[in-house]
């Protein structure tokens, strides 16, 4: 019997700025034991895990890996020797002896493993997404962290401190981040040519907020880092009324940019006569 659904309303009734976000992993949101864990399982996680079968049958390109040097090898091996401990910790001894390469079939969280050469280059070795939320997983294999998110808005505003910020990735944490955006669906796969994603229209009659809980961990000792993405949908009308009222006004508040990239421009009045 899997526990309730957790939940995570990282919303403020502000404008949204670009920032890391970051909290310590096991800081308590007030959702117990599932705080305190890197791979939470609720009343969702057979339906998670029967997408992701599908999504990987149909796009096996989302599982993927990129090693050109003995020392990312070594690195994956440490991810590997990572997530078997922790999966065996939290009770999940089939998922811990998996292979790195099959591990993402039995989670219900996605993941990327970035590695750090001696020259202080980043880039992402390896690749498990079945759950984008707009983006496209196969682009960004190989890729540094400032390539990877080069396109959000204001990035250009933490641009100058990538170099800081994928340090504490390798070397301090594990932390914890959330990044939300709302929908018209509850499908988890939002890929933008291969996804399920509704358009918002007069005919959507429920909305849905979608965090993910971002997770990062460091290892230290093979410059790597592994970023764990759990997606939790909420339905508008799910939400305390004090919950609508400051999406609602987070929402009015979203800057024009990100309202492009998060593709809500046509959403947003829609949105809100349904938060309403």
């Amino acid at each position: 019997m899997h526990p309730a659904r957790p939940l995570y309303f990282p919303l403020k009734a502000e404008p949204l700025r670009m920032q890391a976000g970051l909290f310590r992993f096991g800081t308590d949101f007030g959702n117990g034991e599932a705080d305190q864990r890197f791979f939470p399982r609720d009343e969702t996680s057979p339906r998670y895990l029967a997408e992701k079968a599908r999504v990987l049958a149909e796009h096996p390109e989302r599982s993927d890996r990129s090693v050109q040097s003995e020392a990312e090898q070594r690195c994956l091996a440490a991810a590997q020797a990572w997530f078997s401990r922790a999966l065996e910790r939290e009770g999940q001894s089939a998922a811990a002896r998996a292979p790195l390469a099959e591990v993402g079939r039995e989670l219900v969280e996605d993941f990327a493993v970035l590695h750090v050469d001696e020259a202080g280059a980043d880039r992402a070795i390896a690749l498990d997404v079945c759950f984008p939320s707009g983006w496209r997983p196969e682009h960004v294999i190989g890729r540094s962290f400032a390539q990877i998110h080069a396109r959000i808005p204001a990035f250009e505003a933490v641009a100058q401190k990538v170099e800081s910020l994928v340090g504490a990735m390798v070397t301090r944490g594990p932390y914890v981040r959330f990044v939300w955006t709302i929908s018209a669906d509850d499908e988890l796969d939002h890929h933008p040519d291969q996804g399920r994603r509704a358009a918002w229209s007069a005919r959507t009659a429920r909305g849905y907020l979608r965090v993910e809980r971002q997770t990062i961990v460091p290892l230290p000792p093979v410059s790597g880092s592994i970023f764990l993405i759990r997606t939790y949908l909420y339905a508008f009308d799910e939400l305390k009324p004090g919950d609508r009222a400051i999406l609602a006004s987070a929402l009015a508040q979203l800057p024009p940019a990100i309202l492009r990239y998060k593709q809500l421009e046509a959403a947003l009045p829609l949105a809100l006569e349904l938060l309403r």
